[in-house]
């Protein structure tokens, strides 16, 4: 199905590919003791939809509330990784990146649209139709597509 209108065409133009830069980065940031920045964002389980029935529940709101959780909490690893996720060098530098257009592209964007959008007819020693005609039992009989051949029919 093809994707034509308007809200799928920005939907397009919203997806980023920016696969190198976050490998490098999470690369490079794997090698520094603590680790506070990751490809991937932090878990929190309170943002989570899905278990949001949980966190309605009045056990877990009182229990939330005495660890000082009840306002968003934070991931597994704490507040600090957190931050980083959000403010770190890492992903202000994505930011950055992302809001100067890099990671996009026309080909990206345009998805099958631009497949095979100005193909050139093929102009080679088989002929329009790429059947071959290079054994004498081609070459004394016409072609069943109809094409008059170039080469002499002797």
């Amino acid at each position: 199905m093809a994707c034509l209108s308007r809200r799928c065409l920005q939907r397009q133009k919203g997806f980023i590919l920016d696969g190198v830069a976050v490998d490098t980065l999470a690369g490079s940031a794997a090698h520094i003791p603590p680790k506070l920045w990751s490809a991937l964002p932090p878990y929190n389980a309170q943002l989570d939809g899905h278990a949001a029935s949980y966190f309605a529940a009045p056990a877990v709101k009182s229990l939330l509330k005495n660890t000082e959780q009840h306002r968003g909490g934070t991931s597994r690893d704490g507040w600090i990784v957190d931050y980083f996720h959000i403010y770190g060098p890492e992903q202000r530098y994505l930011n950055r990146r992302n809001w100067a257009g890099a990671g996009h592209s026309s080909e990206q964007v345009g998805g099958h649209y631009s497949f095979l959008a100005d193909v050139k007819p093929m102009k080679g020693y088989n002929g329009r139709f790429g059947y071959r005609r290079n054994t004498p039992d081609l070459r004394v009989n016409s072609s069943c597509f109809g094409e008059v051949s170039v080469f002499p029919l002797h």
